[in-house]
């Protein structure tokens, strides 16, 4: 079999073990594309009170790993619910901010004109400190059925880049601005938080408990396999098939190498039998 993406799975006691194990069974490990002068990361906190959160313990994690690398902003954007000051306050996420890390409110940051595919944008205004010398780090969680998709996973937190508050505007045709924006900002690094697994609305508080991390420089392929991880066909999530057919990334499972112990993988896939809902 010839595989044209890799994503890499691990679980172990903590997420900073998880995360690190992960890492280290990338063959491509996420490189900077030359000198850059901040790592981004890009958490999902929409909303401190419901479930599908990004864990701090990961984001802190992730910190240490790259903050070698240049500063550190950890960036989320507001919406209706909360602003990203409250996110990152009601999430335990300002422990995380010192000498080499900041936490950013993208819907508070200067914005310019970014041309865009032209799926949904043409051209969009954006925060400029996601463009130039930069490397972006996607640090997602895996919801099921959250609602406006059939699962919410890394392109979906790409979202949250846009800095309206109100960004349901664009709920009507979230595939095409997913899309968008992941040709604008392909991140560097994508990982999913398997911490918790989100299943339903999210208000609803309804979780299964797996722990871990999924990580992969290839975001189509990180979202494929996490489909697989939870029964659902990424044929049937408009966004993977759009963001596959435009060749942006790996839809088809089989030619995905998964890296991670076969025990592992297996753990995973045992919790979350024991766990989800069966599909319909």
């Amino acid at each position: 079999m010839n595989y044209s993406s890799e994503v890499a799975v691990a679980i172990r006691r903590t997420p900073r073990e998880s995360l690190s194990e992960a890492l280290s069974k990338l063959l491509a490990p996420p490189t900077p594309k030359g000198a850059i002068d901040r790592v981004i990361i890009k958490p999902s906190i929409y909303n401190p009170h419901f479930a599908g959160n990004t864990s701090s313990d990961l984001v802190g994690a992730l910190i240490s790993l790259f903050k070698f690398l240049a500063p550190v902003l950890v960036v989320e954007s507001d919406n209706p619910l909360r602003s990203a000051e409250d996110a990152f306050q009601q999430s335990s996420f300002h422990a995380l901010e010192g000498k080499t890390t900041t936490l950013v409110n993208l819907s508070k940051s200067d914005l310019a004109p970014v041309k865009m595919a032209g799926h949904l944008f043409e051209t969009k205004p954006m925060p400029t400190l996601l463009t130039g010398s930069r490397m972006l780090i996607n640090a997602a969680t895996l919801k099921v059925n959250p609602g406006v998709t059939v699962i919410g996973a890394s392109m979906k937190n790409l979202f949250g880049l846009l800095p309206e508050v109100d960004k349901s505007i664009y709920h009507d045709r979230i595939d095409d601005a997913l899309v968008d924006l992941l040709q604008a900002f392909r991140p560097d690094l994508t990982v999913v938080d398997l911490t918790e697994i989100a299943v339903g609305q999210r208000e609803t508080g309804q979780v299964a408990k797996v722990g871990g991390v999924v990580v992969g420089t290839d975001p189509v392929a990180v979202d494929t396999f996490c489909c697989d991880l939870v029964g659902i066909d990424p044929f049937e999530v408009p966004y993977i098939v759009k963001a596959y057919e435009l060749g942006l990334g790996e839809a088809l499972i089989d030619r995905i190498m998964v890296r991670g112990t076969e025990y592992q993988k297996q753990k995973i896939l045992d919790i979350l039998k024991d766990q989800l809902p069966p599909r319909k």
